[in-house]
């Protein structure tokens, strides 16, 4: 029982020098290439390499890694690129998403609209045009990341014909992910109790973050179209209920242990399952009371305390907590039913206890 242990804790150290090593290797690269061109585009790589070992935990490579690994993939020095170009992928949303929001934070840090606002601020008077170029900069440095993910995935050492199938499965994680954004995004002035909160979650969080690394690590080590098609379902009930249990931690969670906000979507008007489901579930004159307060960027401490309270009374808290055992199950057993071998199924029972039983 202690070598198995051991042996899974020393298989995560290395895969994360790994991982950490190839990124270092990317943005490097890519800032000695920007030097070429002019400072101003090498002062952008540098921000963006700044700003990505600001925070992140490498989830999607660690995915990739996990499921390449557990069908018998043993040959690390082409994969491990194709795995960080899942975590290219990621961050070139996470750029692009903070755009979308207005948000100027990113890992408790200035992101790349903050950091350009402050930047553009000394040679812009009009504060429109600092925040326009500002954006506009940030969404450059999406789209670099984004190219950078094909980009490792090109220059691995993998067969022409590897390559066109993981670049079909990014492709497929993208497309995905695009959906999701724009019904999330759009979902900010849609009426409330109109919005599929599932079906973003599905396109926005379980597409790309889940169902696209495992079927890449699995793809890799030439897995069975039965096993890959299992690994699919697993990934969107598992990438579901990680986003069900990221809302509720969103209003119930303890920002001490989470890092994330309690309050924040609650201003901010967040169209989340566990909102959706609190106007279903609220009477007329407490759901008037939730649209008074709800989206209100001035609420006080009394107010939010009543928002939460009204939640709570919707039964939408425990409706969630409901769902997000519902979906961990679904992933249990779909896991159980893989043919991996014990230390595999370790990590992987590990990363649905971990995704779905986050600190409150």
């Amino acid at each position: 029982m202690i070598t198995v242990v051991n042996t899974h804790t020393e298989s995560k150290n290395v895969i994360q020098k790994l991982i950490d090593q190839t990124l270092v290797d990317f943005f490097e690269s890519s800032i000695k290439s920007a030097q070429l061109v002019d400072k101003h585009y090498e002062t952008l790589w540098k921000n963006l390499y700044d700003l990505h070992r600001s925070g992140g935990k490498r989830i999607r490579p660690k995915i990739v890694l996990m499921a390449y690994e557990a069908f018998g993939g043993k040959d690390y020095a082409d994969v491990v690129p194709v795995a960080c170009a899942h975590e290219l992928l990621h961050f070139s949303m996470l750029v692009h998403d903070d755009i979308i929001d207005r948000d100027v934070m990113r890992y408790g840090v200035d992101n790349i609209n903050g950091r350009y606002q402050k930047l553009y601020a000394a040679v812009l008077p009009d504060r429109q045009d600092q925040t326009h170029y500002a954006e506009s900069a940030a969404l450059i440095a999406g789209d670099l990341m984004l190219a950078g993910a094909h980009r490792l995935i090109n220059e691995s050492g993998l067969s022409s014909e590897k390559k066109v199938a993981l670049q079909r499965i990014m492709y497929g994680s993208i497309f995905d992910v695009a959906g999701g954004q724009l019904l999330d995004t759009e979902s900010s002035f849609r009426p409330l109790g109109s919005i599929d909160a599932l079906k973003i979650a599905h396109y926005k969080t379980a597409s790309y973050s889940f169902v696209g690394p495992l079927l890449t690590g699995a793809s890799l080590a030439n897995a069975t179209d039965k096993d890959i098609n299992t690994l699919r379902d697993l990934g969107m009930s598992l990438g579901i209920a990680y986003q069900l249990t990221d809302d509720l931690l969103g209003v119930f969670g303890d920002e001490s242990m989470t890092g994330k906000s309690n309050t924040g979507d609650i201003r901010e008007g967040k169209r989340t399952y566990i909102i959706e489901q609190t106007v279903k579930g609220l009477n007329p004159r407490d759901l008037k009371q939730f649209k008074t307060y709800f989206g209100a960027q001035d609420l006080n401490e009394t107010d939010i305390a009543s928002v939460k309270e009204l939640i709570i009374k919707s039964g939408a808290k425990i409706e969630t907590e409901k769902l997000i055992n519902e979906y961990a199950k679904q992933a249990i057993k779909l896991l159980d039913s893989l043919p991996i071998p014990v230390k595999s199924h370790m990590q992987f029972a590990e990363l649905i206890e971990t995704s779905t039983r986050r600190n409150f």
